[in-house]
């Protein structure tokens, strides 16, 4: 295994053909992003489509993350033909709750109850924060704002309103018949857009259970100070997480941004959870082919930090070179990685033990198998799976031996390739132990993962046909044996 940190790319007109989708992967890409906010279904049932079979022509296994689009509020639209209307620090404007045509008087913004949520003295923050008004006054049918950052404002803008309380709930309508989309279409995983707390999680995971079928994994993007002080309770009941630190960046001042980084990364490895660093890594590459020395910077920091995965978002949708971004992102994780697995965040795993008693058994497990890695001369760790918790508790300890996930079906084994260090193989289980483990091993040589004769330590549960067990079982083995 040449890198242990994975790369998510994100899907768009330029990397949507299922020709720069094999691009894409032959460069390094790990796990594909469809953003539920862009393109019709139609458009996005034909891109998982593709994605599908281009990882088969590329003999993958290739998670898809469908992100849901959340409750963003948005400016107005401009009028037709216009590219950007000025707007002028000191300036006074009118804000409207409704999507009306913004002008250089009057800005509409799609979010009904925004007359209810901002009082005098609020802050409204538009496109990504490069505009920032101060609420004057509120009215029955507009608010007063004087401009105190001026700029360019295009149509259909993001807008914040930094410690407003926002109603509405965390699954907008749209959201939930995305959701129903992604079920039907067999995604491997959710992201969840502004999210406070584990509820909001709950809630989805209600509506994609109503949908029946294969279910989704849950990442939680983490975006508002709400979802920043509720940290542990949301990751707690999500299947991963993101540092989604452009709306993170405008809620939070940005000097804020690298200590909530590095929190965020911090929790989610001492859990055992897979996450993401994400936004801007790469932003310069949407329109130059060479990286900025300070992007590359940004990626290795990340990787130094702990992240499972590193994000391309318009560098790969919209950009004018998505190979070169992910070759250029995939060059600087090796370099980083060239002093073996990044281990910051292990101490702290060392130091939290499961509350309840099974976990601490299974957990336990986990390090022996950890520390058996780095001790003898195993070449890699083989972890037979359920559900996937097994494998990703060994890799929170990011031991030196990469993990081969066994799995029993496609859709864990496609979920576990987004968890650092791991790649996954589908094996049908049966009863007797020592022929799951000769096929297994067969499987993972044949898979060119390692070679006949090498040793592995195997990690597991018996009885191997058991629905989802304790694991109880750690063993030495010569592969092809």
């Amino acid at each position: 295994m040449e890198r242990r940190v994975k790369i998510v790319a994100t899907l768009g007109p330029a990397s949507g053909s299922s020709e720069r989708l094999g691009q894409l992967l032959e460069a390094g890409v790990d796990v594909f992003r469809i953003n539920a906010a862009h393109g019709s279904a139609d458009d996005r049932a034909l891109l998982i489509q593709r994605v599908r079979g281009a990882a088969e022509r590329a003999g993958r296994r290739v998670p898809i993350l469908f992100d849901l689009r959340g409750l963003k509020i948005r400016s107005g639209p401009l009028a037709e033909g216009a590219g950007a209307v000025p707007i002028a620090r000191g300036s006074r404007l009118r804000l409207v709750a409704s999507p009306i045509q913004t002008t250089t008087e009057v800005i509409g913004i799609d979010y009904p109850l925004l007359l209810d949520v901002i009082a005098e003295g609020s802050r409204i923050l538009i496109s990504d924060g490069l505009i920032e008004l101060l609420v004057e006054r509120v009215g029955s049918d507009h608010a007063v704002t004087t401009v105190s950052r001026g700029g360019q404002l295009m149509g259909k803008q993001g807008v914040t309103l930094p410690g407003a309380p926002i109603k509405g709930g965390a699954l907008t309508d749209a959201d939930k018949d995305d959701v129903a989309f992604a079920v039907a279409h067999g995604v491997d995983y959710l992201g969840l857009s502004f999210i406070n707390d584990a509820g909001d999680l709950q809630l989805a995971r209600d509506v994609a259970l109503a949908c029946g079928g294969a279910q989704p994994g849950l990442v939680a993007k983490i975006e508002r100070p709400e979802a920043l002080a509720n940290l542990r309770e949301i990751a707690g009941s999500a299947d991963g997480v993101m540092v989604a630190r452009g709306d993170l960046g405008v809620q939070l001042p940005p000097e804020r941004v690298p200590r909530a980084q590095k929190e965020i990364i911090g929790v989610a490895n001492q859990m055992g959870l897979p996450v993401i660093t994400a936004t801007q890594m790469l932003e310069s590459m949407i329109t130059q082919p060479v990286a900025t020395r300070a992007e590359t910077s940004d990626v290795a920091n990340a990787v130094w930090d702990g992240t499972d995965a590193v994000m391309l978002s318009a560098e790969t949708a919209v950009g004018k070179y998505p190979v070169e971004a992910v070759l250029t992102m995939d060059r600087i994780i090796k370099e980083v990685e060239k002093e073996g697995p990044i281990r910051s965040q292990s101490a702290a795993a060392m130091a939290t033990l499961p509350d309840d008693a099974s976990a601490r058994f299974a957990d336990a497990i986990a390090r022996a198998a950890f520390a058996l890695g780095d001790q003898t001369p195993a070449g890699l760790l083989v972890v037979f799976t359920k559900t996937g918790s097994a494998v990703r508790r060994i890799a929170k300890y990011r031991p030196g031996p990469p993990i081969i996930a066994v799995a029993d079906n496609e859709l864990v084994a496609r979920r576990l390739q987004m968890v650092w260090g791991v790649e996954s193989v589908v094996v049908e289980v049966e009863e007797n132990p020592d022929s799951v483990f000769r096929k297994a091993g067969q499987t993972i040589i044949e898979a060119g993962l390692a070679e006949e004769g090498e040793y592995a330590l195997i990690v597991g549960s018996l009885p191997m046909t058991q629905k989802a067990g304790q694991t109880n079982l750690v063993h030495v083995r010569k592969l092809g044996t």
